[in-house]
């Protein structure tokens, strides 16, 4: 199960994206104690749909652009565009917003397409290595 907040990481869209979506039908899911929660199902039937496909990857791709324009850094930073084929992308998806609800001053935008997995995290190059690490030792 997905929390609003880990969709939001996952798409690159806000939460108020996630909840318009909610209200016109395009994103089901299960409201529990307030809190809203999709299975799989919910997450792979809102990613096909035509309007969301296209709404995250203008998202996903602004992420990067933003990144790449930037001129002016307070820190290091570092952008890291992982391209994973497998067929385990809920396990991977899951991974990587429990990696990232677990961390400051980092973001990610993840897609699934046919055993193709495209995650993008924007972080400091300590915390993109830390993550890497952890995704290696659990899943190499």
């Amino acid at each position: 199960m997905y929390t609003l907040k880990q969709l939001a990481l996952i798409t690159g869209l806000t939460e108020r994206t996630l909840r318009n979506y909610l209200k016109s039908g395009l994103l089901t899911g299960e409201k529990k104690d307030g809190k809203w929660y999709f299975s799989d199902n919910d997450v792979i039937d809102f990613f096909n749909h035509r309007i969301v496909k296209t709404a995250v990857a203008a998202r996903k791709n602004s992420h990067v652009h933003d990144f790449m324009g930037a001129t002016h850094k307070s820190r290091d930073t570092a952008c890291i565009i992982l391209d994973l084929p497998t067929k385990k992308s809920a396990e991977i998806s899951r991974f990587f917003c429990s990696a990232v609800n677990k961390r400051t001053e980092i973001s990610m935008t993840f897609e699934a397409h046919k055993g193709q997995n495209r995650v993008i995290i924007i972080a400091s190059p300590e915390t993109v290595a830390d993550v890497l690490n952890e995704y290696h030792a659990e899943f190499k």
